[in-house]
């Protein structure tokens, strides 16, 4: 993976964004975590919430529009891969349940939190 990859920079935007939510008192449970239909980019927890976030960094788009690059059956896979999540994880499924979208500035590492960003 070269530094300037979109892989790369996905990495960087995740690791940014995970700071930024531990900043905001947020406790990370998993980055990155993988399953048959999709993929969560982070998972978190504040309070009496459980949080899937996607992370979105991307430099070709301009920042202001990221938030609607994510489609329809994007948000079908990761709300497949969150309900796996908690499906295997017994203490959260009293927790509330929300999706949002961290949107990331590449260069200046600036966060946009967009909370319940889909259902």
């Amino acid at each position: 993976m070269t530094p300037n990859s979109t892989t790369a920079r996905g990495r960087r935007g995740e690791r940014v964004a995970a700071e930024y939510l531990r900043q905001q008192g947020y406790e990370i449970l998993e980055i990155t975590f993988r399953s048959g239909p999709g993929e969560v980019d982070i998972v978190g927890t504040k309070q009496d919430a459980v949080v899937f976030f996607e992370v979105k960094t991307w430099a070709a788009v301009p920042w202001s529009e990221l938030e609607y690059a994510i489609t329809r059956s994007k948000r079908a896979r990761i709300t497949a891969a969150a309900q796996l999540y908690l499906a295997g994880a017994p203490r959260l499924r009293a927790y509330h349940v929300r999706f949002d979208l961290l949107l990331v500035s590449p260069k200046e590492g600036v966060v946009r939190h967009i909370e319940n960003a889909f259902a």
